[in-house]
């Protein structure tokens, strides 16, 4: 294991899980039924990396809370909903949590997403015993891209932001991961090689890939 790495936070969407073209398929299904302008092609600047409130609030901006927050529970539930008979792993993430795991290398999730859909993870893919430490959007004052969420999870994991890695997949997780003080690997499953290297210089298309930054000696 690299020195300066203690333990390993993982974004979920787009990271645990190639998900995000479900995410927008329940996007558009929501947003048909709710009248929220949205199209296909809106993906990378309205909704990966965004908030639902986020993604509301711009067609809606005078939609208040409680609106907010049953829409949002509502789109979730269809997400999981879709999702549901469709549900893999990437390539080689388990084999890479393993490998933590038998190094004793702590693990946190750390996500934009509700509660819930962390929970629908964990139990779909059968990863639950692979995290010590779960954080999603309600335990912190500010979502990504603010940094409270890393600082949460590295707190709860009991280790520095600058002990940790952060595997994302976006622009908005890779600031927020920055912002806290954490190392930001990207991976590509969501944007380009190029969209990301503006964030960080440390990228991967794979968790075969992550694995051998990690435990390969001089690489």
């Amino acid at each position: 294991m690299r020195e300066n790495i203690s333990a390993v936070i993982f974004d979920m969407d787009g990271v645990l899980l190639d998900n995000n073209d479900w995410h927008l398929r329940s996007w558009l299904a929501y947003a048909e039924k709710r009248n929220i302008p949205l199209k296909a092609e809106d993906a990378y600047t309205r909704v990966f990396g965004k908030t639902n409130r986020e993604i509301i609030l711009e067609a809606f901006p005078d939609c208040d809370e409680n609106t907010i927050s049953a829409w949002s529970l509502e789109k979730e539930a269809l997400y999981r909903e879709m999702y549901q008979p469709h549900f893999t792993l990437p390539e080689g993430l388990r084999n890479f949590l393993e490998l933590l795991q038998e190094k004793k290398i702590p693990m946190a999730v750390a996500s934009n997403a509700p509660m819930e859909n962390i929970r629908f993870t964990l139990d779909s893919g059968m990863l639950n015993s692979f995290f010590d430490v779960l954080v999603w959007a309600d335990l912190v004052e500010r979502p990504k891209p603010h940094p409270d969420i890393y600082l949460k999870a590295s707190s709860l994991l009991g280790f520095e932001p600058s002990q940790c890695l952060v595997i994302e997949d976006s622009p908005t997780g890779i600031r927020a991961a920055l912002a806290a003080g954490c190392i930001p690997l990207a991976i590509t499953s969501t944007y380009q090689q190029e969209e990301l290297a503006a964030y960080t210089s440390l990228i991967a298309g794979s968790f075969p890939e992550i694995s051998r930054y990690l435990f390969t000696p001089g690489s």
